[in-house]
């Protein structure tokens, strides 16, 4: 097991993460913060929040695993 940290871009704010988590590999890791972006995601939704959700990866010796960003985009008709 080896441990990686998931720091949440929050607009220009970045929230790092000093505790890490475990996972078996990077793609375990890589799933796991695919999965924390959508809820984060859904979270932002349920406060009309529509922006993207970045969370970068780093690995236990610091360095970058990959970058996570789920993104909505919202195109309304305007009323007639």
């Amino acid at each position: 097991m080896a441990r990686y940290y998931f720091d949440v871009h929050d607009g220009a704010q970045l929230l790092r993460d000093d505790d890490g988590s475990e996972f078996e590999s990077d793609d375990a890791a890589v799933q796991a913060a695919a999965r924390s972006t959508t809820e984060i995601g859904q979270n932002r939704v349920a406060r009309g929040d529509f922006s993207d959700v970045v969370i970068e990866v780093r690995d236990a010796h610091n360095r970058h695993v990959c970058t996570v960003t789920a993104s909505m985009k919202i195109e309304r008709r305007p009323r007639t």
